[in-house]
């Protein structure tokens, strides 16, 4: 198994958790009458445009601003794990691009 299908396989597990915290999600939105899975989408992709953003601005020198100002949004603080990376997204990158 080359270094692809080492990557694939972490990638197979991760869908099959996000398979499993799908059902549970749309079980808990049919009892409790709310659109959990939209409100879900929305959380993920904030999170995930604030990590673009961050390493954008730190690979480009400039500051990106965010469709998403409101004081009310989750906007999550990354630890950076090395000098390298500020978050997850930087990690992905560097791996795919390696």
């Amino acid at each position: 198994m080359g270094e692809f299908g080492v990557y694939e396989a972490k990638f197979l597990r991760l869908k099959a958790n996000f398979v499993g915290l799908k059902r549970s999600i749309e079980y808990i939105q049919d009892f409790l009458n709310v659109q959990g899975e939209k409100i879900w989408r929305e959380e993920l992709s904030n999170i995930i445009e604030h990590a673009v953003e961050k390493e954008a601005t730190r690979l480009v020198n400039k500051k990106y601003t965010s469709n998403i100002d409101d004081e009310n949004t989750y906007r999550p603080d990354f630890d950076p794990v090395d000098t390298l990376d500020q978050t997850f997204m930087g990690r992905l990158l560097r791996h795919i691009l390696a």
